[in-house]
């Protein structure tokens, strides 16, 4: 199956794509890290899978319109 299949069956499925996924998941994850652990935002950004931690932050604010340092203390 190409990658190009895959995105077009996946976006029908599921109304989403592939990449919006799985940024979905991943911000979920982080935002559920970031209440429930004392982790550095550069470790949790690692763990989700971003090796750089300001382009984490970048994604992260403008997937909930804030800073993961601000979110964690809301």
């Amino acid at each position: 199956m190409s990658p190009a299949y895959f995105s077009t069956l996946f976006k029908r499925e599921t109304g989403m794509s592939f990449t919006s996924y799985v940024t979905t998941v991943r911000m979920e994850k982080a935002a559920e890290l970031l209440k429930n652990t004392d982790d550095k935002t550069y470790r949790i950004a690692e763990l989700i899978g971003f090796s750089d931690p300001n382009y984490f932050s970048y994604v992260f604010k403008k997937y909930y319109g804030v800073t993961p340092t601000k979110f964690r203390g809301n």
